[in-house]
């Protein structure tokens, strides 16, 4: 998706906010990140996924005209039913008023549903950290027009291997969607200029926390602080010393030693060239794209995989639950061109 030039000129946007869309491919560091920005004592991070912004953006139209106050009544009200708003609200759905969604748009409602969750912490700023949002960088970025991104890229590999040891889910499946995702808000980001849109690695970022974090202040325009520098993320290394007590720390290359050489060469006939082009060591620079059938069967499989897991983990007393995750799955799904 394009976005028009006139949107992306800073100069014609008179908005009091500057919302904060931390985006990468699911396993690359997203809630590490969003968890230790949201430290910082002027941003507020929802510290759930809401997965759910994609696809009202993009039905907004079904609600009417987000000019009236009525049709954002409706949009609130659908809004604040998501299982994540109703979760970080304990267990309450939230409840907006007429002077809270007094500004029109759906980037009104949106943060004025955000805003009610930043004052708990004294906060006015907010961010999101839902990896479904990059696909939709460009959509996201016309609806809120001073919005600033920060995408977290990790080694598809790890990725890869982060997945089918939680998950089960198979390796080629992980590799591709990491290719289509880095790839499409790389296009997309690098439209908007450097003033906001951010790429940050996931190695850097583990291995020099410091020096990335306040790289990513600067970015963000907030006075760096030290507390950015603790994650609550602590199964990013449980058996790691510094984890204990809360610093980020290193996490990279468990791909080595995880696949057989044989997965690595399937892996990197699929990315290799991606991954190359990112600068990460590759054998072959492939570039495969797998058929639609077997797109098909690894999304089944990888299904199959996580019911399985699901109900190992949390029992059959879990199915409301279950089923509600499946729900979320079909709207990221209706909203996703993959």
């Amino acid at each position: 998706m394009s976005i028009p030039s006139n949107l992306i000129d800073q100069a014609t946007f008179k908005c009091q906010y500057s919302p904060v869309f931390v985006i990468g491919m699911n396993g690359s560091g997203t809630t590490m990140l969003a968890d230790s920005l949201g430290h910082h004592p002027d941003l507020y991070m929802f510290p759930l996924e809401s997965k759910v912004l994609p696809y009202y953006l993009l039905h907004q139209g079904s609600f009417g005209d987000l000019n009236t106050l009525d049709a954002r009544r409706q949009l609130a009200l659908a809004l604040t039913k998501s299982r994540a708003y109703i979760q970080a609200n304990d267990e309450t759905r939230v409840g907006l008023s007429d002077e809270q969604l007094e500004r029109p748009g759906f980037d009104g409602v949106v943060d004025a549903l955000y805003r009610v969750f930043a004052a708990k912490q004294g906060k006015t700023r907010w961010g999101d950290k839902s990896p479904i949002n990059t696909q939709h960088v460009a959509a996201l970025a016309v609806s809120f027009p001073t919005a600033q991104f920060v995408h977290i890229i990790r080694d598809g590999r790890d990725a890869a291997q982060s997945f089918h040891r939680r998950w089960g889910y198979d390796p080629l499946h992980t590799i591709t969607r990491w290719k289509w995702d880095v790839s499409a808000a790389r296009v997309q980001g690098k439209v908007l200029g450097s003033d906001r849109y951010l790429e940050v690695r996931y190695e850097a970022l583990t291995r020099d926390p410091s020096n990335e974090m306040q790289r990513i202040c600067s970015f963000l325009g907030l006075q760096f602080n030290e507390s950015v520098l603790h994650s609550s993320m602590l199964y990013m290394d449980p058996g790691n010393t510094q984890a204990a007590t809360g610093r980020i720390v290193p996490n990279s290359e468990k791909w080595r030693t995880y696949f057989s050489a044989k997965q690595i060469q399937a892996i990197e006939e699929i990315a290799g060239a991606k991954l190359s082009g990112l600068g990460y060591p590759v054998s072959i620079r492939g570039n495969q794209s797998p058929s639609k059938a077997k797109l098909c069967y690894w999304k089944l499989k990888d299904g199959w995989s996580f019911t399985v897991w699901f109900f190992r983990e949390f029992g059959l007393h879990a199915m409301p639950v279950y089923f509600r995750y499946i729900r979320n799955a079909v709207r990221q799904w209706a909203s996703s061109w993959h």
